[in-house]
């Protein structure tokens, strides 16, 4: 059985004050700017907090370890 669709609700017929929406969404733009510099401040000083480990391997082992190999001898 094939359902009814309801009736789309009328359009209103008032004009939209175009300085009004033009404030909204400068208020909107501005928001989303102060977001953005708030979210990078917050990456910078959290990056700037994290330090790499200074260790004495050559990357391959335990530190202070060297993994270069010897010839075999007969």
């Amino acid at each position: 059985m094939a359902q009814k669709k309801a009736p789309a609700a009328p359009r209103k017929m008032g004009s939209a004050n175009a300085e009004a929406l033009r404030r909204r969404l400068g208020g909107f733009q501005q928001g989303a700017r102060d977001g953005r510099r708030d979210v990078a401040a917050e990456i910078a000083e959290s990056t700037a907090e994290q330090t790499i480990p200074q260790t004495d391997t050559d990357g391959a082992g335990a530190p202070g370890e060297s993994h270069i190999g010897e010839e075999a001898r007969d």
